[in-house]
């Protein structure tokens, strides 16, 4: 989004039919009157203070642009009343009408930027309902003018060349019981129901490497097992001898898992609970959704992690023990 809101032209997009310029220009405006407010007592007076927008930070435009006009009215006062000739020039530059269109469509990607940054839920399988969901709020309305049009557009161009959705999202959007219907694509069903089918082969010779593993670890610390009978040796026999058929038999009801899911019609808004619900009935496709799901859609919460130590961890406390340090960042993570 900001490599948007930054040139007239965009060189990324060819056979442009206008610019935004006069959007760029309030955002110019509301930079140079949120720094003057700043370096002024009325930002003390104000309700809600003024944000600044910083390159670094996402959404920050939007930001600065709801805080101005939110603020729109007291800043008009306060300007009067202490005879600011800087701030009444500026605020007569203001869109109001331009801004609050502005906003209306910046604010899908704060909520799309939420939803994706969470570490407290599930993210993964949103990844892909978030870019459907911003391409229609993108598309061009009626009552949009060329200005709002044209900036839609770009927007529009940006998502498809920087919003990038792999096979691992399609696949996450089908364990998600509210989307697996309706918003993948043929193709992508197809792509994602195969590469469910292939991970449940995953699961279960994972869960047979466990078992034995586990059974290993039993035997090693028993007793040898007792000689088998006649009628263990024949079955054991029978079951290398059909052994083929067996797997089959096993294999058919893995697939069956994927089936009874795709048919059911069972739904509900917490995707944990959901799978955690069904892991008696489908024990390796639970499996298999923990594995899948538990991927965050971003790297948010590691990035959060890091700049929180790195304010823990300053010069003033560089003598923090190690256990230390992974106490107070775990604290912080329980505050949040």
């Amino acid at each position: 989004m900001s490599h948007v809101l930054k040139d007239v032209k965009d060189p990324e997009i060819p056979n442009q039919q206008g610019d935004i310029s006069e959007v760029l220009q309030q955002i110019s405006v509301c930079k140079g009157i949120v720094g003057h407010v700043k370096r002024t007592r009325i930002q003390a007076k104000l309700d809600t203070t003024l944000k600044q927008a910083v390159s670094t930070r996402w959404n920050s435009n939007l930001r600065m642009l709801q805080s101005v006009l939110s603020n729109t009215d007291q800043l008009k006062k306060f300007a009067d009343e202490f005879a600011d000739k800087t701030l009444q020039r500026s605020l007569l530059d203001v869109n109001v009408e331009l801004l609050k269109q502005v906003v209306s469509v910046l604010e899908h990607f704060e909520a799309a930027t939420q939803l994706l940054s969470t570490d407290r839920s599930p993210s993964l399988h949103l990844v892909y309902a978030t870019k459907v969901q911003l391409s229609k709020k993108l598309r061009t309305q009626n009552g949009d003018g060329p200005i709002i049009g044209e900036l839609k557009a770009r927007l529009m161009s940006r998502l498809e060349a920087n919003f990038h959705v792999q096979p691992l999202h399609w696949l996450a959007t089908l364990l998600d019981p509210r989307l697996k219907t309706g918003i993948l694509g043929a193709q992508q069903k197809l792509d994602a129901v195969t590469a469910l089918r292939a991970l449940l082969a995953e699961v279960e010779d994972s869960t047979a490497a466990s078992d034995a593993s586990d059974s290993a670890s039993t035997s090693a610390s028993c007793e040898p097992p007792a000689k088998r009978s006649k009628l263990e040796i024949e079955q054991a026999a029978s079951s290398d001898f059909f052994a083929d058929l067996f797997s089959s038999s096993a294999e058919t009801a893995e697939v069956n898992e994927v089936d009874d899911y795709l048919a059911s019609t069972d739904s509900t808004s917490d995707v944990l609970s959901f799978w955690a619900a069904k892991q008696k009935q489908w024990p390796r496709l639970s499996q298999a959704a923990k594995w899948v799901l538990s991927t965050p859609a971003t790297s948010t919460s590691s990035e959060r992690v890091f700049s929180v130590a790195g304010r823990t961890l300053d010069d003033r406390r560089s003598q923090l023990k190690p256990e230390t340090v992974d106490g107070l960042l775990f604290l912080h993570g329980l505050s949040d």
